[in-house]
């Protein structure tokens, strides 16, 4: 069953968000926590406004997890995650809506601090693909997806050269 790209986001963002506010709650860093429960309520609430058609509304409830900073006590590559979701999901808006130079913009937010090569990295230059590829800069669009998919075969290999099988795996 192949799972919708947003739907693949939600179920990796949570167990992530679960992981940070399990971790966030542990320590008497209460901030995290709620930095965390103010992702998930974004979220949501984008979601509840798109339901409805605004997609204005859920622009809005994105755009907040890329305007505040992470708190201090959020691991890096928690705080890596929900800011590149969230530059995603305000990108993939911007380009349904047929503005792919506002969606590079939300691109260009989330890919800052440097590469990650994970999967939220190759999200995001995926979308910068479609957006440069609708602006007719198909030579750029290539590069970008030509990252995405260095970084897709690097994660690849990772996961098949795990831990070798048991005995009774095999």
């Amino acid at each position: 069953m192949k799972l919708a790209p947003r739907i693949r986001s939600l179920i990796l963002l949570g167990a992530l968000l679960g992981a940070a506010l399990a971790s966030a709650c542990g320590s008497e860093d209460r901030p995290a926590a709620t930095y965390v429960r103010e992702t998930r309520a974004a979220h949501a609430a984008a979601d509840r406004a798109l339901e409805r058609g605004d997609r204005e509304g859920a622009l809005a409830a994105l755009r907040f997890l890329l305007e505040e900073r992470a708190p201090e006590g959020l691991a890096p590559e928690d705080a890596w995650v929900i800011r590149a979701d969230a530059a995603y999901r305000l990108a993939e808006l911007e380009l349904g809506a047929g503005d792919p130079e506002a969606a590079l913009a939300w691109i260009e937010r989330g890919l800052e601090g440097g590469a990650r090569a994970d999967l939220f990295e190759a999200n995001l230059l995926v979308t910068r693909g479609r957006a440069l590829e609708a602006l007719g800069r198909d030579v750029e669009a290539a590069r970008a997806y030509h990252e995405a998919l260095v970084i897709n075969d690097e994660l690849l290999g990772q996961t098949l050269e795990g831990p070798e099988p048991s005995e009774e795996e095999r």
